[in-house]
């Protein structure tokens, strides 16, 4: 008898363990006016958009907070840049990817332009075309196209993906950068749009989320990815008030520094904060140098720095440079960072030509391995 209890005991442990590891997770990277939604069920992870270049450190961070290594999936839901930049710097990465996807429906890019498609032939593979009806299978949950039901030729927006994430925790709607347009095909097509969570589209602006709309998603918590300094029309008073008389709870992306993590077990739904490490006081930009194309970088501080996945961005061209692994900054010391136009003794290479403009004004900003900025000089013009 004492066996059998103590066996019994061991099997509920195991199922118990079994359902704690079933847990659905949702981190929305907080990376301004732009969408980076990590997806991670059963183990299985996706990225949903891939906000701005500078967007990395933050998609970097939100990989380590839920433990993710390797991406199943990619998705780019439309092409606008907000949503589209960050592939440059995945496609180049060592992260490995299972399968790319975006929207079938695309307006205003050239074919062999189209971020997606450039993101995927730079690792030898190929898109996977998405619309309304295609499933994407993640970690014994599904993936369900809802929308682009069909081409909008005018407004990227309505090209959107629109997804609904269908697990044994619950629903999560995504939608993508979707308006009204789209909304109301969407609405008419009949599809069952009740969920849990619901990343509500457009930033929260006030060009979607119809009151019709709200009504037929319900969610218990709605997540609004912006930021109202870089769009200060976001997120809209109006398409709030909608969410809140469904009985919503709102959480919008620019109220943390690293995003928001959203858990879904059993159909219960759990919200937490993300605040990146602080951003060092004593590494700092010391100057930028047009013509020479160098940037110098000191440690004020007493002890050696790991620069290690740290990155810079030109604001003017758009370029980009990471700081290779095990680079350190000794105390009181000095980097100085030369690209391939420049003559003058450098320390490391940014494998580029003419990054800092020597005739327009441009902003060279360090950010860490979370994403933070830690330091910005312009080149003085």
């Amino acid at each position: 008898m004492k066996k059998k209890l103590i066996l019994a005991l061991l099997v509920l442990c195991a199922m118990l363990s079994s359902c704690a590891g079933a847990e659905t997770e949702l981190y929305a990277a907080s990376v301004g006016k732009a969408d980076a939604i990590l997806l991670k069920v059963n183990g299985a992870a996706c990225l949903i958009d891939a906000g701005y270049l500078r967007s990395r450190g933050k998609i970097l961070y939100a990989m380590r907070q839920l433990g993710v290594s390797q991406l199943d999936a990619v998705i780019l839901t439309h092409t606008d840049s907000d949503h589209a930049d960050g592939l440059e710097w995945l496609a180049e990465s060592d992260i490995p990817v299972g399968t790319w996807y975006a929207s079938k429906y695309f307006t205003g890019v050239k074919e062999k332009k189209h971020p997606a498609i450039q993101a995927a032939n730079a690792r030898g593979q190929e898109v996977v075309w998405l619309s309304a009806g295609d499933t994407i299978a993640l970690g014994g949950a599904t993936l369900n196209v809802l929308s682009p039901i069909q081409p909008a030729d005018t407004k990227e927006n309505d090209n959107s993906l629109v997804m609904m994430l269908e697990s044994a925790d619950g629903r999560i709607l995504l939608a993508g950068d979707m308006e009204l347009p789209e909304e109301e095909i969407l609405l008419n097509s009949g599809a069952d749009l009740s969920c849990d969570v619901l990343k509500v589209a457009n930033h929260a602006d006030d060009d979607t989320t119809s009151e019709a709309f709200a009504r037929a998603a319900s969610p218990k918590l709605a997540i609004v990815s912006t930021d109202s300094y870089e769009k200060p029309s976001t997120p809209d008073a109006t398409v709030l008030a909608r969410l809140e008389a469904v009985g919503a709870q709102i959480a919008v992306t620019q109220e943390t520094t690293g995003g928001l993590l959203v858990r879904l077990n059993n159909g219960s739904v759990s919200l937490d904060k993300v605040e990146l490490p602080d951003a060092r006081s004593d590494i700092a930009i010391e100057s930028v140098v047009p013509g020479d194309d160098l940037i110098v970088i000191a440690n004020r501080g007493s002890e050696k720095i790991d620069l290690s996945d740290w990155y810079l961005i030109s604001s003017r061209g758009g370029e980009w440079y990471v700081f290779p692994k095990d680079t350190s900054l000794a105390p009181n010391g000095t980097l100085t960072i030369g690209t391939n136009s420049s003559d003058a003794p450098t320390d490391l290479i940014w494998d580029d030509k003419k990054v800092v403009h020597k005739s327009k004004t441009d902003v060279i900003t360090l950010y860490d391995a979370s994403g933070a900025v830690v330091s910005e000089m312009s080149n003085g013009l």
